[in-house]
């Protein structure tokens, strides 16, 4: 499984995290529009390692199941971890991808569609979920309350 590093706004917070597949999930959650001011797009990652020369990130419990952690210098989201089955998703434009990864991104689904805004629609083949759906493929995973 390849080893990204991710770098906040402010470059204070560096990470790595191991991604396993590049798959894009847009999220439409009303939790991650505050929290992206927008769609969320995430890549589920490996639990994140802060790097040495990196000041800590901080965190708030967002919900019953989740946490968000981010840079305390510049107030960057760095990722989202759903503490109920600890799994990670990181925005991928944190991560230091290079040209052929970017272009091998793809979007794999829409989640909470049910909470989207009519102002904006994604194109293209892939799946959509509204919250109960995602919710009940994986019974812990949750990002709204």
């Amino acid at each position: 499984m390849p080893m990204y590093t991710g770098r906040c706004l402010c470059g204070m917070s560096h990470f790595s995290v191991n991604i396993e597949a590049l798959d894009v999930y847009a999220c439409h959650c009303t939790l991650c529009q505050k929290w992206s001011g927008g769609i969320a797009m995430y890549l589920e990652a490996s639990q994140p390692e802060i790097e040495k020369e990196s000041i800590a990130p901080s965190h708030f419990a967002s919900s019953a199941r989740g946490e968000r952690w981010f840079c305390p210098g510049c107030g960057c989201h760095l990722w989202f971890q759903l503490t109920t089955v600890d799994r990670y998703f990181v925005p991928w434009t944190l991560l230091d991808l290079n040209e052929s990864e970017r272009r091998r991104l793809v979007l794999a689904a829409e989640i909470y569609t049910e909470t989207q805004p009519a102002f904006w629609r994604l194109t293209g083949q892939y799946a959509r979920f509204s919250g109960t759906e995602i919710e009940a493929l994986d019974k812990g995973c949750t990002f709204t309350t």
